[in-house]
């Protein structure tokens, strides 16, 4: 009876010493995460992609598909351009990206505030066929800085490591300027990009179903009870 008892002793205090190792985190992988604020139903998001489409899309399509003499490109011809629907990353990728902001963040002692998604077109000189002159999105953490008037403000930031080889954070537009940074040794972007763009060339689908369909209407029709 004295080894049994010996044994579960023996047995919890491995088990609180394995939980007091920081690099277990027992809590947080017993913690069950709530759902978060910004989730929004199927149905507000279903209406989101097609008011875009309706409301958006075809104005850039508008746009885009007009040649240098202002003829209209037919939607047949092969150099129709299909206004961006979405952008995929890897959820891996997405994963890897997040955690090396935050290491970053951490070399150079700022916190990240929030994470901004930027609206950009590729140029449509790009060698790439599939992302040429379409439009895209890229991230990049913001963090609280002091103004040139005073304010606060969160702002996009880079990481930048002096000569000496500390590193701080310092606003994107400052470094576009180049304004006194004489004494740098290197420059970390934290923008993030490279996803896959959705519509695919010669392949028309409806990104948020993920089923290749030729119209809304049709996709609604043939999948009215979706589970």
């Amino acid at each position: 009876m004295k080894r049994i008892a010996m044994r579960l002793s023996l047995l919890s205090l491995l088990i609180l010493s394995s939980c007091e190792n920081p690099k277990c985190n027992c809590d947080d992988e017993l913690k069950e995460v709530e759902e978060p604020q910004n989730i929004i139903s199927v149905q507000t998001a279903d209406k989101l992609y097609k008011d875009y489409g309706t409301k958006r899309a075809d104005l850039i399509e508008r746009l885009e598909n007009v040649t240098e003499n202002g003829d209209t490109i037919p939607k047949e011809d092969k150099r129709y351009k299909k206004a961006t629907r979405a952008i995929a990353m890897p959820y891996k990728q997405l994963k890897e990206y997040l955690k090396y902001i935050e290491q970053q963040a951490d070399s150079a002692g700022v916190e990240i505030i929030d994470m901004r998604f930027y609206f950009g077109k590729y140029e449509d000189s790009l060698s790439n066929k599939k992302n040429k002159g379409r439009e895209t999105i890229f991230l990049n953490p913001t963090a609280e800085f002091t103004l040139a008037d005073g304010k606060k403000d969160t702002v996009s930031y880079a990481i930048i490591k002096g000569k000496n080889g500390k590193k701080r954070a310092v606003m994107v537009g400052s470094i576009l300027k180049g304004e006194g940074y004489e004494e740098v040794k290197e420059t970390n972007s934290m923008a993030g990009n490279h996803g896959t763009l959705f519509p695919l060339l010669r392949m028309m689908r409806t990104i948020f179903s993920g089923r290749a369909v030729q119209s809304n209407s049709q996709y609604l029709s043939r999948h009215s009870s979706r589970e």
